[in-house]
């Protein structure tokens, strides 16, 4: 089974903003270009008949609707960017210093604004995408967030878990992951 992992589109107005999991207003033009994307990185058989899941943010389930279209999506909560706690809403460039380099670090263990870890996620989407492979026979999309992603595609071995968070992750980049049938 395919699993096509979907960078949302490109938020309006969050230009070096840790958003993280704030919803973000997304335009119609970033919508149509971020779906135009997706559809020339998915082949259109393996999108056509896909089970669509999506992030609960609005930027994700706006391109998830216009991909699945008419077919209905699934909300997923394990799909959520990592959350930043007390940094969400502020400005890269004014975060503490001392931590941000602590973060550099250890990319995969520091929390964040005192929130979530990138192992935490990878707990969270371990436990998903066990239960997709388990219950799906069909290709998957999955409309979520850079983080996610990035986690993903270490936790298959795609990316390394030391320097994952330098891996380039563009609005409305597709990423592919085999996850292979559920074996008990």
């Amino acid at each position: 089974m395919q699993l096509y992992l979907v960078r949302h589109p490109q938020p309006r107005n969050a230009a070096g903003l840790c958003y993280g999991r704030q919803d973000v207003a997304v335009d119609s033009d970033s919508l149509q270009r971020a779906a135009s994307a997706v559809r020339e990185g998915i082949p259109e058989r393996a999108l056509q008949g896909a089970r669509i899941f999506s992030s609960p943010s609005q930027r994700c389930v706006q391109l998830a609707r216009e991909l699945a279209a008419p077919r209905d999506l699934v909300l997923a909560d394990e799909l959520l960017e990592m959350s930043f706690g007390v940094w969400e809403g502020r400005n890269w460039e004014a975060l503490p210093r001392d931590q941000m380099d602590a973060w550099a670090a250890d990319v995969w263990g520091y929390r964040p604004g005192g929130a979530e870890s990138a192992a935490m996620v990878a707990v969270r989407w371990c436990r998903w995408s066990t239960q997709i492979r388990r219950t799906m026979n069909e290709n998957v999309v999955a409309v979520t967030h850079a983080g996610v992603i990035r986690v993903a595609l270490a936790c298959a071995g795609q990316l390394n878990t030391a320097t994952f968070a330098q891996a380039a992750i563009g609005f409305g980049s597709v990423h592919r992951v085999d996850l292979g049938p559920f074996e008990t």
